[in-house]
């Protein structure tokens, strides 16, 4: 009798226990689906919204400390107002840590904007399309994840060729200014940085992430607050072409859209640095290039209506070849 009763325990604690790690991976599986639709449309906002404030303001430091700011103040006002816990406090380990992460983080940035105006967007994507299969390799080498198997392998080699032939396309077009084609010595520099950049943004900042466990929120804080000096910086050693007092010039719809990039930007700081700990390196790199490509999509379809079928069949085929994509398992 005893022994029986220890039998249905048994199977009741093992039932329970399943049910408690189904209910966890359920919810763990819907959280990371939430955060996966907020960054794409944060992500796809920014695009836009950027590309109207840089316009209005062609200030990139200003603008970028302005949305970093209030990042800051967006992440820290819930903790500060007593709603939720946030260490203000890191280790100097953490700080360390964090304060690469930032340096990675700006120069991916600044480096991106140079390639852009050397090199111009579509020269861009080829290269931007490029890097999963690298870092899928550094995933492998570096952060203890099997190589991709041969579907996931085919996906990554989809995407770079879609999106090459995608650029291909569009440099043949005729209306392709002339002054996208060149392409000089400095934007092949430039090229190289921003890839070295890119790859340390997203194989070292995984590794931070992993190593130095704290919230989404805390990790965000960390980030901005420690990119914050380094831009402070760039703003007095006047890297910027344009001064920062040319921003009373800018008409009231660049402020209103300065005001919406701080949201969206705090949004994609949040989502983008909780989504790290919850995706692998490739995974988040294929992720930020189907951003990319819905927002060239939305682009070719409603705002700048495309000729060519072809480039509108490349774009789906990239978007395709990436939902293909299966993250691989730890080794």
């Amino acid at each position: 009798m005893v022994r029986r009763l220890k039998n249905c325990w048994s199977r009741n604690r093992r039932i329970n226990t399943a049910a408690a790690l189904h209910t966890i991976t359920m919810s763990t599986t819907r959280g990371t689906a939430l955060l996966v639709a907020l960054y794409i449309v944060s992500s796809s906002s920014l695009l836009v919204l950027n590309k109207v404030a840089i316009t209005a303001i062609p200030n990139a430091s200003l603008l970028l400390s302005i949305q970093l700011c209030s990042t800051v103040l967006i992440i820290a006002f819930p903790a500060l107002s007593g709603k939720t816990e946030m260490n203000f406090k890191p280790s100097p380990k953490f700080v360390r840590a964090y304060g690469t992460v930032a340096a990675v983080f700006l120069a991916t940035i600044y480096s991106n904007f140079r390639v852009l105006h050397s090199i111009g967007v579509n020269s861009f994507i080829v290269l931007r399309c490029s890097t999963p299969l690298a870092v899928s390799i550094l995933d492998w080498a570096f952060l203890g994840r099997r190589l991709p198997d041969s579907k996931s392998t085919l996906a990554l080699v989809g995407i770079l060729l879609f999106g090459a032939m995608y650029a291909r396309l569009k440099i043949a077009a005729p209306n392709f200014g002339l002054s996208e084609r060149a392409s000089t010595a400095s934007g092949l520099w430039w090229s190289l940085i921003w890839l070295v950049s890119f790859l340390l943004d997203m194989v070292y900042i995984k590794y931070v992430v992993d190593t130095y466990p704290c919230s989404g929120s805390e990790r965000t804080l960390y980030q901005n607050v420690l990119a914050l000096p380094i831009l402070v910086i760039l703003l007095v050693a006047g890297f910027e072409k344009h001064s920062v007092f040319e921003i009373s010039n800018a008409p009231t719809s660049a402020y209103f859209a300065v005001v919406l990039t701080c949201f969206a930007g705090a949004t994609l700081s949040f989502t983008g640095m909780s989504l790290r700990s919850a995706l692998s390196a490739t995974s988040f790199t294929v992720l930020g290039i189907l951003c990319k490509m819905g927002s060239t999509l939305l682009n070719e379809i409603l705002i700048e209506p495309e000729q060519d079928p072809n480039c509108l069949l490349c774009v789906i085929a990239v978007i395709i070849s990436g939902a293909f994509y299966s993250q691989a398992p730890m080794r």
